[in-house]
């Protein structure tokens, strides 16, 4: 695994060491779910494309309106 720095003010360091956070635990955990809810936006589709793809699948008889 690599190791990375980061640099904390003051008190966001107090912060961590009063309250015993695994600062490594938590920032993974962190990324893991902001990478996570980034791929879930980009499988979602706007409506735009939604009304798109509708329109394609009526044009060749797949949908009736």
């Amino acid at each position: 695994m690599e190791r990375k720095t980061i640099s904390l003010p003051d008190d966001l360091a107090d912060f961590v060491d009063e309250n015993h956070i695994n600062l490594s635990r938590f920032v993974q955990d962190k990324l893991r779910e902001l990478s996570e809810s980034d791929s879930k936006e980009e499988e979602e589709l706007s409506e735009e494309q939604a009304k798109e793809i509708a329109q394609k699948l009526e044009k060749l008889g797949y949908l009736d309106r």
